[in-house]
């Protein structure tokens, strides 16, 4: 490409590059709330020490802001990778030719994912685990699931799988 096109692209770069380092770095400082949410009657009925623990953590195994941190780590990794190089996560993943429109709809796909991680950094960890467990199943099920199961996909793709235990544990931070 002539070097008049190449300073646009690389501006347009730096610039998702900035906007990425943003949303991660703010993603990892979620906080525990101030305020605990009430804790569910358990079913079972727990030693006293164990329910006096799961009390303290409000009320979940793994703890919210932890889970959340993972999570945000996580997706954001993804969400980098298809706002800076959607060509390398579509070749990595995929047996199909890429194109601009592949191309195009991955960098929105991955700023819309950065702009969720973001958002949730700012919520109370309470609310934001729920939403954000909800888009971990949503995305795992229409993402790498259907893609091993109607797509051409390389071993690489595999490694999407690495959601399962991050869906698990978003269940125990509930």
């Amino acid at each position: 490409t002539p070097l008049h096109q190449q300073a646009p692209q690389s501006t347009l770069m730096r610039a998702f590059l900035v906007l990425a380092a943003l949303a991660t770095s703010s993603a990892l400082k979620v906080a525990d709330p101030a305020t605990k949410v009430a804790t569910k009657v358990p079913a079972a009925k727990l030693p006293s020490s164990a329910a006096s623990a799961l009390a303290l953590r409000g009320g979940g195994v793994v703890s919210g802001s932890v889970w959340l941190k993972s999570f945000s780590a996580f997706m954001g990794m993804y969400a980098v990778g298809f706002v800076l190089a959607p060509a390398m996560v579509i070749e990595q993943n995929f047996d199909t030719p890429y194109d601009k429109y592949h191309l195009f709809i991955s960098r929105l796909s991955g700023i819309a994912f950065l702009t969720l991680i973001y958002t949730f950094s700012t919520m109370e960890t309470a609310a934001a685990v729920p939403i954000a467990l909800t888009m971990a199943c949503l995305t795992a099920v229409f993402g790498p699931i259907y893609a091993e199961l109607e797509l051409e996909t390389k071993p690489a793709h595999k490694m999407a799988f690495l959601m399962a235990p991050l869906i698990v544990s978003g269940f125990l931070a509930l």
